[in-house]
C-alpha cells in the first residue's frame, strides 16, 4: 500500500486511479452527469410535490464523491481539490442559498471548519461572498478568480 500511495503522490490525488478502482477524475465525470440530471429535474419541477414548500435535498455519498461534488458545484480547480480533506464517517456539509442567490458552505459552517477541511483563504472568501452576495472590495473579480485566471498585472507583464 505504501508504494501505491507514493505513486498517487506522483500523479496527484485527483488523477491517480487505484488498482481495480477509480480516480477522482472518473468520479468527476459521474458527478457531472448527476448534476446535469439534478438541475434538469429541478428546472422541470420533477422534485417539487408542493409548489408552496421549499425544495430541500439530502445527498448521501462517500467522501470522494462528496468532495468532487463540491469541486464541481463551486468550480474549484484540481489544485484546490488536492488540498481538501476527506469527510469523516457520518460527517456532512450543508450548502444553503445566500442572500445573493448563490449556495454557500459559509452559512452553516465556520471559518475554522472550512480551514480544517483544507479550504484556502481564497476559497473561504468566495464562500462568504456566496453567502452575502457582496464581495468585500465591491469588485466581482476576487483573488479567488485572479488565482484561477491570472491577474491583470500578469497579463500586462506578458504583453511588454
Amino acid at each position: 500500500m505504501k508504494a501505491v500511495k507514493e505513486t498517487r503522490q506522483q500523479f496527484g490525488r485527483f488523477f491517480y486511479r487505484f488498482p481495480e478502482g477509480e480516480s477522482a477524475a472518473d468520479v468527476y465525470d459521474r458527478v457531472s452527469s448527476f448534476l446535469e440530471s439534478l438541475w434538469r429535474d429541478i428546472d422541470y419541477g420533477r422534485l417539487r410535490r408542493d409548489k408552496a414548500c421549499e425544495l430541500n435535498l439530502v445527498i448521501v455519498s462517500h467522501g470522494l464523491a462528496a468532495r468532487v461534488f463540491l469541486m464541481k458545484w463551486f468550480k474549484w480547480t484540481v489544485e484546490q481539490f488536492e488540498y481538501l480533506n476527506n469527510l469523516d464517517n457520518c460527517e456532512f456539509r450543508v450548502m444553503e442559498m445566500g442572500d445573493g442567490g448563490e449556495y454557500s458552505l459559509a452559512i452553516n459552517h465556520t471559518d475554522e471548519e472550512m480551514v480544517q477541511w483544507g479550504m484556502s483563504e481564497a476559497m473561504i472568501a468566495d464562500q462568504k461572498w456566496r453567502a452575502s452576495g457582496r464581495r468585500s472590495d465591491g469588485d466581482f473579480s476576487s483573488s479567488y478568480l485572479d488565482g484561477f485566471f491570472g491577474s491583470k498585472e500578469d497579463e500586462n507583464d506578458q504583453v511588454s
